[in-house]
């Protein structure tokens, strides 16, 4: 069974997450409740937990204040923020932490329901995967003696961290590999063994729901968001978008309720 953490001031909110979604049935089960940030960090601490509900406001600690806390303490829990805000900066923080998905308030129980078993699908296939490369020695032709030792684990963690945190930059293999201190073809190997899709394919999908994300929750104009997740051409940033999604920007912001600020 998966493990849970629930967060979420406002008790009505918290019960109905805790209630209503079925978590038995969809191979999860909630080992706490909490409601600060500062509630979260002890049972998070205390259990381990490999999926966080979590609210952005909330008193003591914040929510983003809390994800930041717990992945400076190693946790690799993927992160689904519960959010009513329209904050540029919100969002940006909550792409560098590396959050999952989100869904603004009021909460459409439904929908929640859908996207968390997509969720918890993909934390048993990287559950699986991480079980099997803990297990397998993948050998560089051309290892670099200062990282040969490194678990694939911990280099792609390095490289999952190093792709959130700089979606805006003109990100390369080459770039990533230098700075893993790996081979540009050990990279590429272990990356799609260890993620499933190549690194192109990850980091446009990343790129995609950062913008989906700010589109959402933010009244920056299009061009602005495509700068920030690396497209610093409109027209281009519209292309990739609309070939991932099946609408333009716009389109997506307007059946989204985001701001219509082009």
């Amino acid at each position: 069974m998966l493990k849970v953490l629930l967060v979420d001031d406002e008790a009505p909110i918290l019960n109905n997450l805790n209630k209503v979604i079925p978590w038995k049935d969809i191979g999860m089960e909630v080992i706490g409740l909490a409601r600060s940030g500062m509630e979260a960090m002890a049972l998070a601490e205390e259990n381990d937990p490999d999926l966080v509900l979590c609210d952005i406001r909330m008193p003591v600690m914040d929510g983003l204040t809390f994800i930041t806390k717990l992945r400076e303490n190693g946790s690799d829990a993927e992160i689904f923020l519960l959010t009513g805000y329209q904050e540029f900066e919100y969002a940006r923080e909550a792409i560098k932490l590396r959050v999952k998905d989100y869904i603004s308030k009021p909460i459409h129980y439904f929908e929640l329901e859908d996207r968390i078993r997509e969720i918890g699908e993909e934390i048993r296939k990287k559950r699986v995967k991480e079980k099997y490369f803990s297990t397998v020695s993948l050998i560089d032709s051309e290892p670099n003696p200062d990282s040969v030792k490194k678990a694939p684990e911990q280099l792609m963690t390095a490289a999952l961290d190093y792709i959130n945190t700089q979606l805006g930059a003109d990100l390369g293999i080459e770039e990533l590999s230098d700075y893993l201190g790996i081979s540009s073809s050990y990279f590429c190997l272990l990356f799609k063994n260890h993620v499933g899709i190549t690194f192109v394919e990850y980091l446009t999908k990343q790129r995609m729901e950062a913008a989906k994300f700010l589109l959402t929750n933010s009244d920056k104009n299009i061009a602005q968001i495509g700068a920030f997740v690396g497209y610093h051409e409109r027209r281009y940033f519209t292309k990739v978008f609309q070939k991932a999604t099946g609408m333009t920007p716009s389109e997506f912001r307007e059946v989204c309720g985001g701001s219509s600020v082009l």
